[in-house]
């Protein structure tokens, strides 16, 4: 690959030598599986954060089971009901 100098004198590397057949999206998770289960996972954290402010276990409990327990559960059955991503996509071939 050749190398460019930008304006600020760092080193690019050519953009034009770039094979975008072979890179492909990884998706980042935008689906509704990934989205519910972080936001359940962050509500979980808040949850927990407010028990531990102020004194209560009982609360702070309620919010780690939800962070790690019904979050990811919930990313689970809604992959399973096919609104995650599928296993196969974005995989090189």
């Amino acid at each position: 690959m050749s190398k460019i100098v930008a304006r600020n004198g760092a080193i690019d590397l050519d953009k034009s030598a770039i094979d975008y057949e072979t890179v492909q999206d990884p998706g980042h998770g935008n689906t509704l599986a990934a989205w519910m289960t972080v936001f359940i996972m962050l509500l979980g954290a808040v949850v927990a954060t407010v028990g531990n402010i102020f004194g209560s276990w009982m609360i702070f409990w309620v919010g780690i089971v939800i962070a790690l327990i019904v979050g990811p559960g919930v990313g689970l059955v809604l992959r399973a009901m096919g609104k995650g991503k599928p296993k196969d996509s974005g995989r090189s071939k």
